[in-house]
């Protein structure tokens, strides 16, 4: 994996240990996570918190959290010692901050709304207002842009440079990414916790009478203030992990594609997650794309 400092220069291959880029159907939808070695090297100021790191593929990161691990193994007269890494997107990074300032938005776009908890993004792709949204004071803006995403029956990834909603429907519409037979995945069968994380909703009109979401199954029960039928039939519509897959290094596969596995249908891509290990320590070299798939349940 091809990475650079903020000042152009690549980091080199032998001193990075291990590198991970990961797409993610999250409101900050790409992360980077990198372990250098830290030697003599003098890239530990350049690996600060609040640095910016550039991937190959042109996207910038902003590092939230740097730290340095000594090791309890000594190579030569000198310790081995590593710096771990973990940057956010910096297009996206100001909606991961808690808010000294609300946000209080009516029928605004969704773009309006990462703009104006700080994002530098220009445009989303198949933008959509947005009847309410608020941000109070101390809280999260990521928490609350994943909730009216879950209302309009969404989601969002970073492909391409941009942002871009997708309906969750409208993902199993695309021709598949990656096509794989069924004994290359790992299934997961979790339909008891589903019964109890994944809940139906209901809310009131305005003439006090009850309205109802989704209630065909045996679920726990949640109350979402004014909501219509349709957001509260897409509060319970929701991609459900069924399946992992580990496949060759392949940049252009984000989340909110899909995987077509042979014999059991199609699966969208809830998190791509692109491995870059070197061995320059003596571990197994390796270099892999791991994805989580996941079907649509209403």
């Amino acid at each position: 994996m091809i990475l650079f400092f903020e000042n152009g220069q690549q980091i080199p291959g032998s001193v990075i240990r291990e590198s991970v880029l990961r797409s993610d159907c999250s409101p900050v939808p790409l992360t980077l996570e990198v372990e250098l070695s830290a030697g003599d090297s003098g890239f530990e100021k350049l690996t600060q918190e609040g640095r910016t790191l550039r991937s190959g593929t042109g996207d910038e990161f902003h590092i939230v959290k740097s730290e340095r691990v000594n090791s309890r193994e000594v190579q030569g007269e000198s310790e081995r010692a590593s710096i771990h890494v973990v940057a956010l997107l910096k297009a996206c990074l100001p909606i991961a901050y808690v808010r000294q300032r609300a946000i209080i938005k009516e029928r605004a776009a969704l773009s309006a709304i990462y703009r104006a908890a700080g994002a530098t993004i220009r445009s989303v792709d198949a933008d959509f207002p947005v009847p309410r949204f608020y941000c109070p004071i101390g809280e999260t803006p990521s928490y609350h842009i994943a909730r009216i995403l879950q209302e309009e029956g969404g989601i969002v990834r970073w492909k391409n440079h941009r942002l871009q909603f997708l309906r969750l429907p409208d993902i199993f519409k695309q021709n598949p990414a990656l096509t794989v037979p069924e004994a290359n995945t790992q299934a997961i069968d979790g339909g008891f916790l589903e019964r109890h994380e994944v809940p139906w909703f209901f809310s009131l009109d305005e003439s006090a009478g009850f309205v109802f979401g989704n209630r065909s199954k045996a679920r726990a029960v949640r109350f979402a203030p004014f909501q219509n039928t349709q957001r509260l039939r897409n509060l319970t519509r929701t991609l459900v992990q069924r399946k992992t897959l580990n496949s060759t290094l392949n940049f252009s596969i984000a989340a909110g594609d899909v995987v077509e596995v042979l014999g059991n249908g199609s699966f969208a891509i809830v998190t791509a997650a692109h491995v870059f290990r070197s061995g320059s320590e003596g571990e197994e070299p390796a270099t892999y794309t791991r994805l989580w798939l996941a079907s649509l349940e209403d």
